[in-house]
């Protein structure tokens, strides 16, 4: 049975590469370790990787392609959610057996690797990869920030929880009280009750922010928010997602501070 070992990437939808550059890499710090033009999603796109889970900024090319009609309909932000799996054939397989919605029932290459999506359909409305990276890929590096979690908003939280363990063997790791926590790895989905959202959230369905762990503040956090369109407005104990870049609102912790 194929497993998913962690959140290989969450996919972002941005109008420029270079433009998005100037946040993830020259004030976030992470280092483009992989860019190629993926013809059959009509995307330039780049792996960044921050922590043990990747950043994919997604630049589209093709007009009529999916990616570009996100743009022109919702704008930059969050597009999927990608896990990792050490066989992403059989997990197309079992998916298929499980009724779930398909868009791919076949692998294909990708950026990550052989890929295949799930319609959002089978994942609350989420769009969903999996993804088995070429032998020798790294598994994420280490720096002085890492991806935290992936905020998802749903309207029903028991049956959002029931969809994710039913489909991709998530538990949730804690039910008591908001946002549920489904770990993943050393990173994880946080749940949100679309009633229960954070303020900066309101409105928003689905994928909705990224959590990001700093080692230390100071400078780089003084980076970060100076690069970011909005000032930071969560201290770093909050899930506030106060800051927001390319369409992406970001809630970021200092891992040291108690």
């Amino acid at each position: 049975m194929a497993t998913l070992s962690r959140i290989h990437h969450v996919g972002i939808v941005v109008r420029s590469l270079e433009q998005a550059y100037a946040f993830w890499r020259d004030a976030v710090g992470l280092t483009v370790h992989k860019e190629a033009t993926v013809k059959d999603q009509g995307v330039r796109a780049a792996l960044l990787p921050c922590g043990e889970t990747e950043i994919e900024l997604l630049e589209p090319i093709d007009p009529e392609g999916g990616v570009a009609k996100f743009l022109a309909k919702r704008g930059e932000g969050l597009h999927h959610l990608c896990f990792e799996t050490d066989d992403v054939a059989q997990a197309l397989t079992a998916a298929k057996a499980k009724g779930l919605p398909m868009i791919d029932e076949t692998p294909r290459p990708g950026l990550a690797g052989m890929i295949g999506f799930l319609h959002p359909k089978a994942s609350c409305g989420v769009l969903v990869e999996y993804a088995t990276p070429p032998p020798g890929a790294a598994a994420g590096q280490a720096g002085e920030i890492a991806f935290d979690h992936l905020a998802l908003i749903v309207d029903d939280v028991p049956e959002a929880i029931a969809a994710f363990s039913r489909n991709f063997d998530l538990r949730a790791g804690t039910t008591s009280g908001a946002p549920v926590r489904l770990p993943v790895g050393q990173s994880a989905i946080l749940m949100f009750a679309a009633s229960a959202a954070p303020a900066a959230l309101a409105g928003i369905r689905g994928l909705a922010a990224i959590g990001l762990r700093m080692r230390s503040g100071g400078a780089l956090l003084d980076r970060i928010t100076a690069a970011a369109k909005s000032h930071l407005g969560a201290s770093e104990k909050s899930l506030e997602y106060g800051t927001t870049a390319h369409g992406v609102p970001l809630a970021l912790r200092v891992a040291s501070r108690t």
